[in-house]
């Protein structure tokens, strides 16, 4: 069978388009049909009309594009990282529609991150398999055939013997020469594996600022992803998340155009075979969330790539199935870079590295394994004591990481409430804030036309006052023969200032001003009384009052939600300690203390593994001792801070007091 490079995206694919179905994930399919993962962590599905809890609308069925017919094929590539519950609720969907499925995978390569062995399932089970007989990816049919011993994993030192003889193995002094060689040497376009998301990061780092340096990425305007590294415009990225709304799926590869100040990214998609390459953009929160640098990558990251040339570094976490992805990358060239004094050091960390085996070989290889490693132990004594520890230590880690999911559930719910609420106050000040600037406004328009118009009529009152005066002043100095019409003039400006004084009272509801110096102040008091009598003003006014009262009836409703959900989240004494501002739980704290609990469980569980069965069994016996040592110890302590405790009614068991916790 004719091995064809896949696109970039992770395990479980539809890389085809066949009868109108286009190419998307299993996921993006199986979601489309109403599938959801319920709060217990299983696959439930959704029935035309009920209510979606994702979006909160109502669930009406497939969209078009994602209906399947009777008659269509369903291929899915690297159906080897296909998890069993995506895998049943696909084979629903495509038999609800009478449709095929074709799983194309690789055994050898990494397994499902969670319950895998799909394919060999599916190969024990019904339909017809075809296996792989010749290679066409590579250039060297002599490479070829090493890829299929490398692929076995029984002669792990021969495999090596041969990358050597090939000059395909690459010595350093240590970690940081290795990652300057190929920072050097690496070109656009090939592909680099590590080992861990760690290792990605640091070799991500330094080929970035190098390509800073040459001139081929700008680092001025830059976004911060996922793993803390910043990104500018052409830097390879990749995509974390599958977004049908933003267009872009888990594992796929771009190339950013332009990052915004906001953080923003523009990008172009690379590895299409489309004509015209599509450009999405990407929010500054997914960019932080789900998307990062993708010089160098897992093999998560790189499975399913084919390149000219591939970079793969050996180190103590690389395994068997890191090193065959890793090792079938390139088309030309396929080199190994191993941090080692000699090639006899090399040689014994690549044995190490390949016994090292995650991948999902299917049911017989993992029933063999099994049964070759209890073969001639018996069911008591320090193999059932270690057995026993394991499954407590498997069965506490699992539950320390539920633990941690039900806190970061809560703590999402917290926070998508905290945003909401943010967003309500952020609206409702700014309507407070724009009701009081239209009104200050309105007030001083108002305010400043009565002005005007007040200064006109305060200095008419003056002018009247003034020709009073001078007719007053010509009556005291005329003489017998012009007394008569100098009084009729003093009698006519007299009621005039009387007729003036009386209108200003009568508009203005005050007293005129008494000299021309305290007219602008006059104007401007009697303006600003008589503005606040404005309708105008006073509708503005009002719509102050109403911001204001909707502000505090929005912030009520916020307190009596928050408390709500407090008190369904932690019960009433949490909700009460944060309604008084002592101090509250924190789930995200209390989820980072579950994560760290359920890691040193699991490397705890991980080192016992590692051991021979008598030095295991030996290790569980001593931390047993020291455990009941150490409660003898805190009882003994309890009891002398404790008056009570020491002496114990023997009727009454001991009651512990009432916790309430996720």
């Amino acid at each position: 069978m004719r091995e064809t490079p896949s696109s970039n995206l992770p395990a479980s694919i539809i890389p085809g388009a066949i009868h109108g179905v286009p190419a998307t994930s299993v996921a993006a399919l199986v979601y489309a049909h109403g599938w959801r993962w319920n709060d217990d962590g299983v696959w439930t599905r959704l029935a035309p009309g009920d209510l979606d809890p994702d979006t909160g609308s109502i669930y009406s069925g497939p969209p078009r594009n994602a209906v399947l017919t009777r008659g269509v094929r369903v291929i899915v590539d690297e159906a080897g990282m296909l998890v069993q519950d995506t895998a049943h609720a696909l084979l629903t969907v495509t038999a609800e529609a009478g449709a095929s499925v074709a799983l194309v995978g690789d055994r050898a390569q990494l397994p499902a991150v969670g319950r895998g062995g799909v394919l060999d399932m599916a190969a024990q089970i019904r339909g017809r398999t075809y296996d792989m007989t010749e290679l066409h990816r590579f250039i060297d049919p002599e490479y070829a055939a090493l890829t299929l011993a490398m692929r076995d994993r029984e002669h792990p030192g021969d495999v090596f013997d041969r990358l050597a003889a090939m000059n395909f193995v690459t010595l350093h002094a240590d970690d940081d020469a290795a990652r300057e060689h190929i920072t050097t040497h690496a070109h656009d376009g090939e592909a680099i594996t590590v080992a861990t998301n760690d290792e990605s990061a640091e070799l991500n780092e330094r080929i970035r600022a190098c390509r800073v340096e040459r001139g081929e990425v700008d680092d001025t305007a830059t976004a911060t992803g996922s793993d803390g590294l910043s990104i500018g415009a052409g830097d390879l990225i990749q995509t974390r998340k599958n977004s049908s709304d933003l267009g872009v799926a888990n594992r796929q590869q771009w190339i950013a155009q332009r990052v915004t100040d906001e953080g923003t990214v523009y990008a172009r998609e690379i590895g299409s075979e489309r004509k015209h390459l599509r450009t999405v953009v990407l929010p500054s929160e997914y960019v932080a969330e789900h998307a990062h640098l993708s010089y160098a990558a897992t093999a998560y990251g790189v499975q399913g790539a084919t390149v000219d040339a591939s970079h793969t570094v050996l180190s103590d976490a690389t395994s068997a199935a890191g090193v065959y992805v890793g090792m079938t990358r390139g088309r030309e060239q396929n080199r190994l870079h191993v941090v080692a004094g000699n090639l006899a050091e090399a040689r014994a960390q690549f044995i190490d590295a390949m016994q090292r085996d995650p991948a999902d070989r299917g049911l017989d290889h993992a029933t063999a394994q099994d049964v070759e490693a209890v073969r001639g132990l018996v069911a008591d004594g320090p193999v059932r004591l270690v057995s026993d520890e394991l499954a407590r230590l498997d069965k506490e880690a699992e539950r320390a990481h539920r633990q941690a999911e039900r806190w970061e559930e809560a703590a999402a719910r917290l926070d998508a409430q905290r945003a909401a609420h943010r967003a309500e106050d952020d609206e409702d000040t700014a309507v407070l804030r724009r009701a009081e600037d239209e009104a200050v406004g309105l007030r001083a328009k108002v305010a400043t036309q009565l002005t005007m118009q007040a200064e006109t009529d305060g200095a008419a009152y003056l002018a009247a006052i003034e020709t009073e005066a001078a007719a007053n002043a010509r009556l005291a100095t005329v003489g017998r023969f012009g007394r008569r019409k100098a009084r009729a003039e003093h009698h006519t400006a007299t009621e005039q200032t009387r007729t003036v004084r009386a209108q200003v009272r009568y508009v203005w509801d005050a007293e005129p001003p008494r000299t021309p110096e305290a007219l602008p102040a006059w104007a401007a008091q009697a303006a600003a009384r008589r503005a606040e009598g404005d309708p105008r003003v006073s509708d503005a006014g009002r719509a102050v009052e109403t911001a204001h009262a909707d502000q505090k009836v929005t912030q009520q409703r916020h307190r009596r939600e928050r408390m709500a959900l407090l008190l369904g989240e932690f019960g009433a004494e949490q909700a009460r300690r944060d309604q008084f501002g002592m101090r509250a739980v924190n789930p995200h704290r209390n989820a980072d203390d579950a994560h760290r609990r359920a890691a040193l469980i699991r490397a705890e569980a991980d080192e016992l593994r590692s051991l021979p069965l008598t030095d295991a069994a030996r290790r569980i016996e001593t931390n047993r001792a020291q455990q009941k040592q150490t409660r003898q110890q805190a009882g003994q302590r309890t009891r002398q801070l404790d008056p009570f405790e020491r002496e114990p009614q023997r009727d009454s068991p001991h009651r512990e007091r009432p916790t309430r916790g996720l």
